[in-house]
């Protein structure tokens, strides 16, 4: 009943335990639907000291305290609280003399049917049954404790120790520690010491990992600067139900479901892992766990570099067998199996190229043909081909291999058949309306004009480039209504582009250099097709890259840059 007393009073008038519970201290047992939080305490054991010559003067008693909440940081935090309240005090106390409380056990469970968390403490109690408890004066508050060693309570003080036991007088004798010492740093410089081993011995790169356990926490951090970093920084968060779950372990972690973003800092990376463990509190409830363990992992991966279409922007079509946007996450074509008119997509490996592999891989011991050449400009004009005998080869059975031109991928068009049909590239293009293609293509016959790509709006306005062959090898591109021709072609892998400008005039480029041209009258044509003028003039050779913009590139003083981009990564003239 005395060290009931003594425990309520301390409890009551503390302004920590007050601000999370309020007044809801129960002895014994809660009342009947108590709101969570509260603590529930009972006094158990009680055991008189015993004297060699006297009665005993000392009762020792046991006090099972309980702090419930349906919040596990609430629980953690209420026992802190608690503890603080409690733990080295004594004096007159309700009117109960108290000799000392000391904290000794601590221990969390859940309990699934109540849904809430229990933080037991276990305290030992010493209170005097005669006499009277020596006065003291504590300053600052529960920083020194007067203990009665020699059995008279009303005589002199025998030993006085402060806080954490850094200073311990024994009549004329005193003791310091340096640097503290204690239960509480005991097991916390124990559990830190695993923490730290635990992350030093991961394979990851393990910035922060902490466990929890019921006597005592440990974390271990070691952050990664972040100064001069040149690539991009990932900061991944996980937690576990396991204590001193092995970092390496990947069954036992769960990433949360929300993460620091990109190139955050490992303090911003750190408050959210801790804020995380509240977040994992619901799921935890469900699983009558906890999360006990969390940890951060920082990997780097290399800044994406700006592609052709990240720089000259604003493109109306956009097709190729290498990636044009860094941001594109769309496939570059898709194949189809000879074999078994299987169909597959097929993106792009890690340096931003056709994944020739996974073509190998996918057609192997079987032709492969191209069905759809997918746009990259974000407009979805995609270029399609239906019918099998009328699409270009990818991978060549024979050869086992992917058809290449000067070493990259191509698009082997047949010359009798072959063309990819497009609804349309240029929505409007009027006869003052400027447009600009850029195109890497090649020519291998020279019995007959072939047409690499033919772009129209309607039926009085389009621009083609093809390879014609009038007795003599020659490259023209036109634009209706009129016609031009300009400059010997040989037959190989060429950079041809377009340009056209706000009136008739126009200007085409082999290999960056401008060919002066003559003009003819054309037909109307209302076609736009890779391979062919429409139905006609098909293309027996490969291409490799078409990019159109309704815009004149030249004027804007993209022309240089643009070509320049194209010829780096095909390599086609000096």
């Amino acid at each position: 009943m005395e060290t009931g007393k003594a425990i309520y009073k301390l409890l009551k008038d503390s302004a920590d335990v007050g601000a999370i519970c309020a007044d809801r201290i129960y002895p014994e047992l809660a009342q009947q639907d108590a709101d969570a939080p509260f603590i529930v305490y009972t006094v158990t054991d009680t055991t008189p000291s015993p004297t060699k010559n006297a009665t005993s003067k000392l009762d020792t008693a046991r006090v099972e305290l309980y702090c419930i909440s349906d919040d596990y940081e609430e629980a953690m935090n209420l026992g802190i609280a608690v503890r603080t309240a409690l733990d080295r005090q004594s004096g007159t106390i309700s009117g109960v003399e108290v000799q000392s409380v000391d904290f000794d056990t601590s221990d969390i469970q859940f309990d699934p049917d109540q849904r809430v968390y229990v933080l037991e403490h276990t305290y030992d109690v010493r209170v005097l049954r005669t006499g009277t408890a020596v006065t003291y004066v504590s300053t600052p508050g529960n920083a020194i404790t007067v203990e009665e060693v020699d059995g008279d309570p009303s005589g002199s003080v025998n030993k006085i120790v402060f806080s954490n036991d850094t200073v311990t007088i024994v009549g004329n004798t005193a003791t310091v520690t340096s640097g503290g010492g204690g239960v509480d740093t005991q097991y916390h410089d124990r559990y830190n010491t695993e923490a730290e081993t635990l992350r030093s011995g991961a394979t990851a790169n393990v910035e922060l990992y902490y466990t929890a356990r019921a006597d005592g926490d440990g974390i271990a951090e070691s952050a990664t600067s972040d100064e001069g970093e040149t690539d991009t920084i990932n900061r991944t968060l996980y937690y576990s139900d396991k204590h001193r779950a092995d970092p390496d372990t990947a069954a036992d972690w769960t990433e949360y479901t929300t993460q620091p973003a990109d190139n955050a800092s490992f303090a911003t990376a750190k408050a959210a892992l801790l804020q995380g463990l509240n977040e994992t509190d619901a799921t935890a409830e469900t699983r009558g766990t906890l999360p006990l363990s969390l940890k951060m992992v920082r990997t780097t991966s290399a800044v994406i570099t700006e592609l052709l279409l990240d720089t000259y922007t604003g493109a109306a079509a956009a097709y190729s067998v290498r990636k044009l946007d860094k941001d594109y996450t769309g496939y570059c074509m898709r194949v189809r199996r000879s074999s078994d008119e299987a169909t597959q997509d097929i993106g792009f490996d890690s340096n931003g190229d056709l994944a020739t592999a996974d073509i190998a891989t996918f057609c192997s011991g079987a032709y492969g043909y191209v069905t759809r050449w997918y746009d990259q400009s974000g407009n979805g004009n995609d270029a399609t081909q239906s019918t099998g005998s009328n699409q270009p080869m990818i991978y060549d059975r024979v050869a086992a291999a992917v058809v290449t031109e000067n070493g990259k991928p191509a698009l082997d068009f047949d010359g009798s058949a072959n063309e990819l049909e497009i609804t349309t590239v240029f929505s409007s293009l009027g006869s003052s309306d400027p447009a600009s293609v850029f195109s890497v293509c090649r020519s291998v016959s020279q019995s007959n004009d072939a047409v690499a790509w033919n772009f129209s709006s309607d039926t009085s306005n389009f621009v083609s480039a093809g390879f014609h062959f009038n007795g003599t090898a020659v490259f023209g591109g036109r634009y209706y209504p009129t016609a031009f021709y300009g400059g010997a072609y040989a037959q190989d892998q060429a950079l041809i582009t377009l340009i056209k400008g706000t009136t008739t005039s126009h200007d085409v480029y082999k290999d960056g250099v401008n060919f002066p041209s003559s003009q003819t009258t054309r037909g109307d044509l209302n076609n736009n097709r890779i391979g062919s003028l429409g139905g006609n003039r098909y293309l027996d050779g490969t291409v490799q890259e078409i990019i159109c913009y309704a815009a004149d590139q030249d004027t804007a003083g993209n022309l240089s840059g643009i070509e320049t981009d194209i010829n780096t990564y095909f390599s086609i003239y000096t």
